[in-house]
């Protein structure tokens, strides 16, 4: 039976209705786009109240995506106690989630908020509604389950339109400071990866009190030509989904039940029990084939599931003008460490060579985190049980320090630092809940080494943290300010150079921290080089002198180019392209 939900959506109550349904559209989309679901939903459960809001995810909405979803569990819990009223029931005996897209995201955020998921992570059973159990069904079309981004995977069309849009994000971000709104959807970004951690706490709570979950169904289109396929499918916290093919479905016509068997698979996943569900769905093996993202193709990998044997997770990641093969080196010493102690696994996963230009610009940098909070999720699911520690270099400090910032659920126990960017004044206490909280610190003890003679450190981010920029600064140079409380140890100082930490005799004591042993011993009688902490304190001039250089090289090309266009014109491209390779390379 047809159902106008109209491009303001609302609630569309059936008389004596006993089930409430709840639909989120999709990006730049209106309720009207779900109306083929809804009428189709009506038709197999003809006693339903529909709920249908329209969403403020237009292109340039800067909505909070985390108030979005707290609004729709306010409006739900309206409904269910208006319901309450009337009949004097209990309230609906079946609440189904169906969400488009982005509105996928939001379904599973709302269903994780019902049975009271915290910004920390942790389960508070004050913030539980009493129709969370209701939720018997979920719904998934076209997931953004794991969170968008620019892939070759893409249709060209597609893939311009998103490298567009984030710079024009990127613009609001750093320039207009308003965060627009499809970035929290982005893969890795705080509220995606909050977003999926309380579903993985949600989930793990339910099953320890032997509760069952929804069904939660999620619908693929073989044709989907807007969202990349590793995009679609979070394998990492959504392992329980059944999941349906629906042949030549696009993004968009998959709500519209029109092409292939979209109706059909629509009906089965709205209707089928579990048992039917298994018959029909996907085997999880061909999921993780279709939508695993490694370029092996040796079918090496098995669908990874979840070991609540392992008791330490170990995280090294490496730094800036470097890929990273040492982290393999400190990981296996940690491993060796470990053995006799219930074992551990190390995450030494990569993101690729990052030269000094791109790790200025500040939208390179976040990137890189969101890349890092992505590892987190992953690793989190895979090893539910485990504490969680941390070995960063570099940059990989600075991965580690903004991640705590941008994302309250991260929790790491131990974290050594060598060759930090970090600013010096970074305030860790931050990171401690208050006294009357129950949850545990995001990270609990800090060692920073500190190099004798680092001068990359003292001349770039202390640099920049002298002239007052925000997020990068010389804690690899100068080490972290003492602040009672802070539970930070500054080594100082390892003999050496950028990496200086790093070297192999430093290896035992890094792991044994990490571990749960002792610190580092702190003093180790060496003094810093006089003539890099002259480069450090004079690191503005240097900056200053640096962008004046470069200027003042490009003007006098530029200056004559009226009188000898063609010369002067191939010189400063020439002139471009070396300071590209030098930003790019070096």
């Amino acid at each position: 039976m047809p159902i106008e939900l109209g491009p303001n959506g609302g609630f569309f109550p059936k008389h004596g209705g006993s089930v409430l349904a709840v639909f989120l559209h999709a990006y730049n989309h209106s309720p009207e786009s779900l109306e083929p679901v809804a009428a189709a939903f009506r038709e197999a459960c003809p006693d339903s109240d529909i709920f249908a809001p329209r969403l403020p995810v237009s292109t340039f909405s800067w909505a909070d995506p985390d108030r979005i979803a707290a609004e729709i569990v306010a409006r739900v819990d309206e409904f269910c106690r208006r319901r309450q009223a009337q009949t004097d029931a209990a309230g609906y005996r079946s609440i189904v989630l169906v969400g488009h897209s982005l509105g996928a995201v939001l379904a599973r955020k709302v269903w994780a908020l019902a049975h009271g998921a915290a910004p920390s992570g942790d389960i508070d059973r004050a913030r539980a509604r009493p129709w969370a159990g209701s939720i018997e069904r979920i719904v998934l079309l076209a997931a953004l389950s794991r969170g968008w981004m620019i892939s070759s995977a893409l249709d060209p069309v597609a893939r311009l339109m998103w490298t567009i849009g984030t710079a024009w994000g990127n613009f609001c971000r750093f320039v207009l400071r308003r965060e627009p709104l499809i970035f929290g959807f982005r893969r890795g970004a705080p509220f995606l990866t909050t977003a999926r951690l309380q579903c993985l706490t949600v989930a793990a709570d339910l099953r320890e009190q032997r509760v069952d979950l929804p069904v939660t169904v999620q619908l693929l289109g073989t044709a989907d030509d807007y969202v990349a396929p590793t995009d679609n499918v979070d394998l990492a916290t959504a392992g329980d989904f059944y999941y349906l093919e629906v042949t030549e479905a696009t993004h968009r016509g998959i709500v519209t039940l029109e092409e292939g068997d979209s109706l059909a698979q629509f009906q089965v996943a709205l209707t089928a029990d579990p048992e039917s569900l298994e018959a029909a769905a996907l085997a999880k093996e061909d999921v993780f084939d279709l939508f695993e993202e490694s370029v092996d193709d040796h079918d090496a990998a098995p669908v990874s599931t979840a070991n609540r044997n392992v008791g330490h997770v170990v995280f090294v990641i490496h730094g800036i003008r470097d890929r990273g093969f040492w982290t393999r080196r400190i990981a296996r010493r940690i491993k060796q460490l470990a053995r006799h102690r219930g074992g551990c696994r190390c995450v030494t996963s990569t993101y690729g060579y990052f030269p000094m230009g791109p790790f200025l610009t500040p939208w390179t940098r976040r990137a890189k985190v969101e890349w890092l909070l992505d590892q987190y999720v992953t690793a989190k699911a895979l090893y539910p049980a485990a504490d969680f520690s941390y070995v960063g270099h570099s940059n990989g400090t600075y991965l580690l320090a903004r991640a705590l910032e941008l994302c309250p659920a991260v929790r790491f126990r131990r974290v050594v630092f060598a060759g930090s960017v970090v600013p010096c004044r970074y305030d860790w206490r931050r990171f401690l809940p208050p006294a009357v909280a129950a949850t545990p610190p995001q990270v609990e003890r800090i060692v920073n080494y500190v190099a004798t003679a680092d001068w990359v450190v003292a001349i770039f981010p202390h640099g920049l943290e002298r002239l007052r920029l925000p997020d990068l600064g010389g804690a690899g140079h100068q080490g972290f300010i003492d602040r009672p409380g802070a539970l930070v140890t500054n080594v100082h100082h390892v003999v050496g150079g950028h990496s200086a930490a790093l070297v192999a005799e430093n290896w035992d004591e890094m792991a044994e921290f990490v571990l749960g042993g002792p610190e580092p011993r702190a003093d180790r009688g060496t003094e810093p080089s006089a003539a890099v902490a002259w480069l450090g304190r004079s690191a503005p001039l240097l900056w200053c002198l640096l962008i004046l250089v470069i200027v003042g090289i490009g003007g006098l090309i530029l200056a004559p180019l009226g009188a000898r266009g063609w010369l002067f014109a191939a010189l400063f491209a020439l002139y471009l392209s070396l300071l590209r390779i030098v930003a790019t390379k070096a």
